[in-house]
């Protein structure tokens, strides 16, 4: 689980990334999960590894897992790549507990 701290490095690398004057989101963000969508094509499903950093206004930033900063956020929480292909888990959530919930 990240740390509040840990959230507003990951604020900041955003901005930085995406040439924003260093406003702090940090403060906004209400949830960072990391993802594994399946598609089925044809005979081989398709993966996509993302980490969705969702904000309290209702918006997110999708983070894809070829972006140094997916692996910036995996390194910070020893997120190992070899989780459940079904399940979504959460790696920040403002004022709770870490969860492990099932995917939609």
């Amino acid at each position: 689980m990240l740390t509040i701290d840990e959230a507003k490095q990951i604020s900041q690398q955003i901005c930085l990334e995406n040439g924003i004057a260093e406003d702090d989101l940090s403060e906004e963000i209400s949830e960072i999960v990391y993802r594994v969508d399946v598609f089925e094509c044809e005979d081989a499903p398709i993966m996509n590894r993302h980490i969705d950093i969702e904000y309290t206004f209702g918006d997110y930033c999708e983070i894809r897992a070829e972006n140094p900063l997916f692996q910036f956020i995996c390194t910070l929480c020893s997120l190992s790549l070899e989780q459940v292909e079904e399940e979504e888990l959460i790696l920040y959530q403002k004022g709770n507990i870490p969860v492990l919930r099932a995917a939609k």
